[in-house]
Order: C-alpha cells, then structure tokens, then sequence
C-alpha cells in the first residue's frame, strides 16, 4: 500500500511552489523576481551526469517508467523539493568535465545540459560546484597536478598559474550554450547558484592535536589566509562573468581556531585549523549567502583522533542557532546546504554498507532527519537567517545496491522519504511570505540594487 499511495502521490501530488526566473537575496531572505519568498529545500543528486551517459550501468527501471534525470526531478516537484544540488562536473574519472586542462569531454558537458533542461521544464532550481575537494575528476589535485604543485596543495589558493585555470574553467562553464535549450548557463533562471568548491579546505588533517598543533605548511594560519583571498577572488570572478545567479563557498562552515565561535566546531581542534573560517569567509560582498554542512557520522566517528563525548542534538541546535546568528551579522540568509545520517546494517558485519533494513532507516535515520527539519522549522518561524535545508542523498533509483548500498541513500519509498522529507519540506514551504518587505523586483532594480546583480570590479571578464 505504501508503494501505491506514493506512486500516485509522484503522479497527481501538487506541485510544489515554483520561484519565477532568478533567485536573488532579499536581506536575509531568497525571493524570486517578483519579490515571493523562496525556500531552498531539497536534495543532494551528484551522479545526475553519470546517469545520463550511462557509467553508472545497470540502474534498474522505476516504477513511472522515466529515466532517471526525470524520474529525480519528478519526485521533487510533487514531493515539495524546490532545489536540487548537484555536482556541475564528474564525481570520478569516468566523467571528467575537464579532463585536461582547458580541454573539456563534450558528452559530459551535453549531460549537463540535459539535465539543466529537465530542471527548468519542472520548475526545479539547481545548485551547481565548480569544483571538488574530495573526488578524482574536476577536483583540486587535477588543477594541482596541472600547475606542477601536488608537493606544495597551499599552492592551489595562491599560484597566479592555478588560480587563472580555475577563473578560465568558470568562464568557460558560464558560457556554454546548452545545446537542447541555446541558452548560456549564465543566462538560464533554471540554475539558482553556484558553489566555488565542494567543501574547500586546506589539506591538514592531523592524526592528534595536543599538546601542540601540526606545524606543516597546511595546517598554518597562512592556508587559511590564502584560501580566504582565493573565496573572494572566485566570487569576484564568479560575478564579473555572471552578474545574474548568486554564489556561494560550498563547504562545511567550521570556524577557525582565533574565532570566538570555535567552540561550536566538531571535534577537539581539528576543524579550527582546516583553514575554513566561516565568518570571514562569508563576510565578502561577492558571496551572497552562507552555507553550511552537518556530518555528525563523520565528525564524531569512535576510533579516531575525532572522538570526544558530545551531546549530538545540543551540538546540532548549537551547530544551527550559532550560525543563523553569524548570517545576520552579515546581514545574509543561511541554507544547511548538506545533512545525512548514515544506516548500517548490524547484520552485516565490520561496519560494512549493506542494504538496511526498514526498520534500521526508521530507528537510526528518521529520528536524525526530523530533529533537523524541527530546527529548520524553529528557525523560519521565528524569523532566523536560517531558510532552507538539502538533505544527502537522493536515490535516483528505487534499489539501493546502485551507489552506497544505502548507507545514506535515500530512496522514494523509504519511510524517511514518505514520512519525513516530503510532510517537513511541505510545512517549510507553507512559513514562505507572498511577498518579502523591502524587496525590489529584479526588472526594476538597477544592477546594483541587489546581491545577486552586483557588478564589481576586478577579476576575468567573459
């Protein structure tokens, strides 16, 4: 009865609210041209272009018979997801965007044309990264690699050289011509921002911490400088080429280890040296909204240099409250751009993914979901920065042997989906204003009126 009732539910379900063309900033709110409030909440799809060229083999049928593109950006629409956020480029080396320098694999740039088509006829606004900190393709140790650095990584926010490749890989990105729809990227209302980097950092990630902190090159306070001066160089760039859509970090949010708000980072030390300094780094006017990550499995993980004893539903109020409060400071909304919980099944031995168990996803990650979407709801009812949240990972699928053996998958007729995401993001969108006070309406104002037309100076142009 499940399956049936969201099979209709995917067929007939209303469809949720649309943002009409660009999504802007509107103090500490995201409006769309006429000035109606937009809530930013939805999913992580990375391997949308795996799918659509097919490296991503044996993914078997859904039950509406769509591919898999269509089927994400169907679920989302009659599930009350407004954005999807994805990877603009490949997770791995089957499907490099740019496999070498300056030369780009045009099947991977037609997928995603493909699937920036399908977002705008559903009406689903895309978040899009430049970049990848963690993957082997359109990654940072490619650009590394490509300015002969891979022994210096600080080199990537600092060489003239490398930095120039980043600027040109934008320009060359924001002027492709879909070829379904022959429009540029930078023109296309469908895509609402852009993220520099997939959780950029520098490379220190030290085994223990006291009685004395890593003295390597990465874990210096000089890697944190370089990569603030490099955020604000990408967004500058970012809007130089792009004046239309907003742009943001991409990364976790942590604090550096000189910031009064240190203590709210995860772990013992290691978050305040791994050169993220939110409220610096948000701080520049090219950024136009703060972001943030929450990754409780991976930042308290036992057995590692990590752990410590936490109460994990006071850190996320903390984690969440405390950064709400930093984007007001600025003056900016607040999107938890990722959340996931990871399932594990116990029969499965050694802490190895396996497919879990029903009741595992409802015990272990519906309870971890809800807890997020009540202080997402908190926040919006009380007027706080924080405005949206995208959850980790959608399912493209229905069967979840295809990427992760379900660990943090989520599929469609997974109790988190049914009884968590799709009531929650409903409620979210309900707390949306008509029209947001102060507002003005993208065709009337000047191009500096608002964050996300800014013009500034400096930087490559298009």
């Amino acid at each position: 009865m499940r399956a049936v009732a969201l099979l209709l539910a995917l067929l007939v379900g209303a469809q949720c609210a649309v943002g009409q063309g660009f999504i802007h900033t509107s103090g500490q709110k995201f409006v769309d041209d006429n000035c109606k409030e937009f809530v930013p909440v939805g999913m992580n799809a990375w391997m949308l272009l795996e799918t659509v060229v097919g490296t991503s083999n044996n993914l078997p049928n859904n039950p509406l018979g769509l591919n898999q593109v269509d089927f994400t950006m169907q679920a989302a629409v009659n599930n009350s997801q407004t954005t999807v956020r994805m990877f603009g480029h490949g997770v791995n080396s089957t499907m490099a965007l740019q496999p070498e320098q300056g030369v780009y694999n045009e099947s991977a740039f037609r997928a995603l044309d493909y699937v920036i088509e399908r977002a705008g006829f559903y009406g689903i606004k895309l978040i899009l990264t430049f970049g990848d900190q963690w993957n082997a393709a359109d990654s940072k140790i490619n650009y590394l690699r490509w300015g002969d650095a891979v022994n210096n990584t600080n080199l990537f926010f600092t060489s003239p050289t490398i930095q120039g490749f980043y600027m040109d890989h934008i320009t060359t990105v924001f002027n492709r011509n879909n070829t379904i729809t022959g429009v540029l990227y930078k023109d296309d209302p469908a895509i609402m921002a852009w993220d520099l980097m997939n959780e950029v950092r520098c490379e220190c990630f030290p085994q223990t911490l006291y009685p004395a902190y890593p003295t390597n090159v990465e874990c210096l306070p000089e890697c944190a400088d370089g990569l603030d001066n490099w955020v604000q160089m990408m967004a500058n760039h970012t809007k130089q080429v792009d004046p239309n859509h907003m742009v943001t970090v991409g990364y976790e949010g942590y604090w550096n280890k000189d910031d009064t708000r240190v203590q709210y980072n995860p772990g013992n030390g290691w978050a305040g040296i791994s050169g993220q300094d939110f409220t610096r780094n948000m701080g520049h006017a090219e950024i136009d909204f703060t972001e943030i990550h929450f990754w409780p499995d991976l930042w308290f993980a036992t057995g590692t240099q990590q752990q410590i004893t936490v109460d994990q539903q006071q850190f996320l109020s903390n984690w969440m409250t405390q950064h709400a409060q930093a984007a007001a400071e600025l003056g900016k909304p607040l999107i938890l751009e990722e959340f996931g919980k990871s399932v594990k099944n116990a029969n499965d031995g050694g802490g190895v993914s396996a497919n879990p168990k029903p009741g595992d996803i409802s015990s272990i990650r519906d309870s971890h979901f809800t807890s997020v979407y009540d202080e997402v709801n908190s926040a919006m009812t009380t007027g706080s920065a924080l405005c949206g949240a995208m959850w980790w990972q959608w399912d493209m699928t229905y069967d979840h042997s295809v990427i992760d053996h379900g660990e943090t998958q989520v599929a469609y007729l997974d109790s988190t989906f049914v009884d968590i995401i799709t009531p929650q993001s409903s409620k979210l969108l309900g707390l949306a204003a008509p029209t947001v006070e102060g507002c003005i309406k993208r065709n009337q104002s000047p191009p500096t009126a608002t964050a996300g037309r800014r013009l500034l100076s400096g930087g490559r142009h298009a």
